[in-house]
């Protein structure tokens, strides 16, 4: 990040660095340092928050050096190789506060024109030149409405009730890959098929771009598709908690690799940009609302972040006409209590801790405004989830019985 120093250079610092580098528990050692960032003598007093943030910084950027010898190992979309460690990368816009840290500038949020040019029973042509491949489409269960959260206010009993989508879930599929060279190409086609009837039976997304930039509608957009589980997202006004029904899957058919390259091919990157401007013209999708599995996956059952990894750092949002979301601050950590750990700050890469820090520091500022410890604040917001969670999981129970009789 230009203008900002993550790690001091002083005498002090050398000696917290040193000490640091003796404690053998990496996780020991985080708190070493998070505990000792502030305190150093002859550093200038920083204004609370901001001070907060910069050992955050800290503390989060020697993760991603140590990260590499950390256990246990998280979860892409399906089984992947143990990480290598990512290389750090420039980071996009990113603003705290009043401060903007890089000078990217942010696309305009306006909305993309593109509309239907030819429809028949196996493909859709649009105007941006998008052609989608109907034959595949296999139905599911219909969305008919989801609750919505007001931020700022949630409550568990009293949601509001949508029924069309509000964002797009970007997914890789983790499946075989072959070399993308003509001599490979009959494997690449036996491969790709292979993937359509893996997603097309477990209604896995509803879109698939395979290694050739084809995008094969594989659920209807006015069903559900079994993609994102009770994750969760936020845009301006509202918040989230099952994706599987407010958000839209797109999959690229690609394995998770760490690192500045996207996992996609450029193929796969341009169709995933002209369906992202269909998509976004045809349910007026916000550009917050377009985010990555890694993003808005959650474990409810140990309430960490990032149960699954995939495009955890690597997502070419500009590429799409996209704003960077990776240094947008993850709801489920500030609006429900989440947590994470070096593990998942080491698989993430360099973008998506920035949003981590923010939306830890974000947390705390809420429990300072109510007066209470961050622990207790913590523990309110991950009951308030849970009893949302209880309460999706006893209507799918309804709706199951309802279509049993």
């Amino acid at each position: 990040m230009h203008g900002v120093r993550l790690i001091p250079r002083n005498l002090a610092g050398w000696f917290v660095e040193s000490r640091a580098g003796q404690i053998q528990d990496p996780v020991q050692r985080l708190r070493y340092l998070q505990t000792s960032m502030g305190s150093l003598s002859g550093q200038p007093v920083l204004h609370a928050s901001k001070s907060r943030r910069m050992k955050r910084f800290a503390a989060l950027g020697l993760a991603l050096l140590l990260g590499g010898i950390l256990i246990p190992k998280y979860k892409a979309s399906s089984s992947v190789k143990a990480p290598a460690p990512p290389r750090p990368i420039a980071p996009t816009a990113l603003r705290i506060g009043a401060d903007v840290l890089t000078p990217d500038a942010i696309p305009a949020d306006t909305t993309p024109n593109v509309w239907v040019v030819d429809q028949s029973r196996d493909f859709e042509t649009f105007s941006n030149g998008l052609r989608i491949d109907d034959r595949y489409v296999k139905p599911n269960q219909k969305r008919i409405f989801y609750p919505v959260y007001q931020r700022g206010a949630i409550d568990a009993g009293q949601p509001e009730w949508r029924s069309e989508p509000a964002g797009i879930v970007y997914h890789t599929t983790e499946s075989d890959q072959a070399r993308f060279t003509a001599d490979e190409n009959a494997r690449l086609k036996r491969i790709g098929k292979a993937v359509i009837g893996v997603v097309q039976q477990n209604h896995s997304y509803h879109f698939l771009i395979d290694r050739f930039g084809q995008v094969f509608r594989i659920v209807p957009e006015t069903d559900v598709a079994n993609h994102a589980g009770y994750s969760v997202w936020a845009d301006g006004n509202s918040i989230f908690v099952n994706l599987n029904s407010s958000f839209l899957g797109v999959a690229f058919e690609t394995q998770t690799q760490l690192g500045d390259l996207p996992s996609a091919n450029p193929a796969q990157v341009h169709a995933a940009r002209i369906l992202t401007e269909m998509l976004r013209a045809k349910y007026r999708i916000p550009q917050s609302n377009c985010v990555t599995h890694a993003q808005v996956s959650v474990n409810p059952d140990n309430m960490l972040v990032g149960y699954h990894t995939d495009w955890a750092g690597n997502f070419p949002f500009r590429d799409l006409g996209l704003r960077d979301n990776y240094a947008v601050p993850p709801p489920s950590i500030y609006a429900f209590g989440f947590n994470y750990d070096p593990t998942f700050v080491h698989a993430t890469g360099v973008r998506l801790w920035q949003g981590l820090a923010l939306a830890e520091d974000q947390m705390q500022t809420q429990a300072a405004s109510r007066g209470i410890p961050v622990s207790r604040y913590r523990a309110i917001l991950q009951k308030q989830y849970k009893e949302i969670l209880a309460a999706l999981k006893a209507a799918a129970t309804a709706s199951d019985n309802r279509h049993e009789t």
